[in-house]
């Protein structure tokens, strides 16, 4: 069963400049507390269907998931898929704007692979909406932290 989560807040930045942010892998380290690295095999701008490899603390230990951008459409969408043999991890971003900033939705949906993680899911499912609070807090104060765009 599926662990699931949707969240909005209000970002004091306009849609594009929201967008450059998420769609720039290496400054996910610089407001996803949990993440160490995002890695794309593939050279060039982001495009849909490029792989990704996410490195991120779990616990006390790295771990690395495997994924790809499953969508993106600059300053409105941006979504991706990661997995490993724990659990498989959608998350998908949508900006709107909304007076001088963005308003954007997160949703983010879990799926328990291994048994240790089919048993954890209600330990998930309780921390899911504080680890969600915390990224985009980090994105928002990440924004705030940098220029806005003219």
């Amino acid at each position: 069963m599926s662990i699931s989560f949707e969240q909005g807040m209000f970002l004091p930045r306009p849609p594009e400049q929201v967008f450059d942010v998420l769609d720039d892998i290496s400054a996910l380290p610089k407001w996803l507390d949990r993440c160490i690295r995002v890695q794309k095999h593939q050279p060039g701008p982001n495009e849909v269907g490029d792989a990704l490899r996410y490195i991120y603390l779990d616990g006390l230990r790295n771990n690395v998931m495997e994924g790809t951008i499953t969508a993106r459409s600059p300053s409105e969408h941006l979504s991706c898929q990661c997995a490993n043999r724990k659990m498989a991890v959608n998350v998908a971003i949508h900006m709107r704007p909304h007076g001088t900033g963005t308003y954007l939705t997160q949703s983010i949906s879990i799926l328990p692979k291994g048994l240790f993680t089919r048993l954890a899911a209600p330990l998930i499912r309780r921390a899911l909406p504080d680890q969600s609070t915390r990224a985009l807090a980090g994105l928002r104060n990440y924004l705030l932290r940098i220029p806005s765009s003219p």
